[in-house]
């Protein structure tokens, strides 16, 4: 990523731009229905950022911290997606208008118990296979649960969050914890090298691997490892789900309704320039573009270019500057430092600034919203499980937070920074709760249960979409049609 950071930059230098960083971006500017730019704030000085814009392409990254974590305590802030992404892709667009979808769908990965350790390189590269705590390999024995979910459940590879759901269901008989055998797969390849002394030297080469790829990714994980005595080469480690996070890439699929490519499109994906969502001149690509969930780190980078590519011709058949009310900027710029100023008028009332009758700050604020979706939005203490009544609740639970937003209080411009963060997440709780309550099945088991509705519902084979009015302040849910226009063998 850095190495792609630097060509940018080179590229923007040589283009006579500038590149503006460390500023926090909050809410869009519109001109009617056309984006006109967008406001933040600088993290590191006293300064308001207002750009103005023929074209605006999001790429501001996913949501995590939306779900209580299940590190806490000492541990809090460890998660398998970057802590910094608060939602601000999806807050974004929902806040201009534009129709988002797949909120529903979170992604759930296994990863290394506690320190969120890849899993990947063991299961591709040392051809590892995971089991129960009794030695049963549920891929295997769960096999006939796979024909429940048919279509999709009997491709192949297996979809990541059916591969989530056959562990699950080990865990809830009583089969946990759930390993990983490091121990099996080191010695079947070291074995395989031939005479003892061979096998001993590809030994040491892969004990060596197993902790290299953890020092190169998951540092954390290596530190555990070494803090409970574990070594890959002699007994398995433990693996679980993780909390649920929000992506558009990754085998996530939540984010704006964009439009497809003009030479494959059919009519219903198609609406004049690639990648460009509902609102005319607003891009997205990467986390922020939803119902796209086989991109990953290249496939994102491609599709920026892709909206950027979009943003270029829609410039070109639109040059003209849309108009931005210097009113709509006061308005915002008074809403957006409003933290700051809530806390200077109450924070002498009382002796802890942290506790105070006329203010929240982001961090409380933060711990209420996770607690409402780790409980009513199926969260993992409540076995990634919900229901239409438990999701009803939350969303009462979620107004009642929703108002109390208008009394978060930051003391400088990191809480400030924390405090819109987490008015993020709560936009993105919400649309999420409003879709999974919209859609009644569980369509993905592993991702989420839906205990009211727990099969899949061939009237749902749909794209639930949803849109929030900024002129209403209401919300609209919709279906909109899966169209199978590329065949198979193509």
């Amino acid at each position: 990523k850095v190495v792609v950071a630097e060509a940018a930059k080179n590229a923007m230098k040589e283009a006579g731009g500038e590149i503006y960083e460390r500023v926090f971006i909050v809410e869009p500017l519109m001109d009617g229905d056309r984006i006109a730019g967008a406001v933040g704030f600088s993290v590191r000085e006293n300064k308001f950022y207002v750009f103005k814009a023929k074209a605006v392409l999001a790429a501001m990254g996913g949501a995590v911290h939306v779900f209580r974590p299940r590190s806490v305590g000492e541990g809090l802030g460890r998660s398998w997606y970057p802590p910094f992404n608060s939602g601000s892709s999806a807050y974004f667009t929902l806040r201009a208008g534009a129709e988002m979808t797949c909120q529903e769908v979170r992604f759930i990965p296994v990863r290394f118990k506690d320190a969120y350790g890849p899993v990947g390189a063991w299961f591709l590269l040392f051809k590892s296979r995971a089991t129960n705590a009794f030695g049963g390999d549920y891929m295997v024995e769960r096999r006939d649960e796979l024909e429940k979910w048919a279509p999709y459940g009997l491709v192949k590879p297996i979809p990541a969050n059916l591969r989530n759901w056959l562990g699950m269901l080990d865990m809830k008989e009583g089969k946990g914890p759930i390993y990983m055998r490091t121990e099996e797969a080191i010695q079947k390849i070291a074995q395989s090298s031939g005479d003892e002394k061979a096998a001993k030297k590809k030994l040491k080469e892969l004990e060596a691997e197993a902790w290299e790829d953890f020092l190169d990714m998951t540092i954390s994980q290596a530190i555990l490892w070494a803090a409970q005595n574990i070594q890959p080469e002699e007994k398995g480690s433990e693996i679980f789900a993780c909390e649920p996070y929000f992506i558009g890439s990754h085998s996530g699929a939540s984010g704006a309704w964009v439009s497809g490519p003009q030479d494959v499109a059919p009519p219903e994906y198609f609406w004049g320039y690639n990648r460009m969502s509902t609102v005319k001149g607003l891009f997205c690509a990467g986390d922020a573009s939803g119902a796209s969930s086989h991109k990953f780190s290249d496939g994102s980078h491609c599709e920026g270019r892709i909206a950027a590519k979009g943003a270029l011709a829609f410039i070109v058949d639109n040059p003209q500057q849309p108009k931005v009310d210097p009113k709509q900027v006061e308005a915002l710029k008074e809403r957006i430092l409003k933290p700051l100023a809530l806390y200077e008028q109450h924070k002498d009332l009382s002796d802890n600034p942290d506790i105070n009758p006329n203010y929240i700050k982001p961090k409380m604020f933060m711990f209420r919203l996770q607690k409402i979706m780790d409980e009513y939005s199926g969260g993992y203490s409540a076995d990634f499980t919900t229901s239409g009544k438990m999701l009803e609740r939350g969303l009462e639970l979620l107004q009642f937070l929703k108002e109390d937003s208008e009394k978060l209080a930051a003391a400088d411009l990191h809480e400030l920074m924390r405090c819109w963060e987490n008015v993020q997440r709560m936009w993105q709780a919400e649309a999420h709760m409003r879709s999974i309550l919209f859609r009644e099945e569980t369509r993905w088991p592993g991702y989420y249960f839906r205990a009211d509705f727990p099969n899949m519902d061939k009237n749902w084979e749909v794209f639930v979409n949803c849109k929030w009015d900024p002129k209403t302040d209401k919300w609209e849910m919709m279906k909109r049609p899966v169209l199978k226009f590329i065949s198979a063998g193509n």
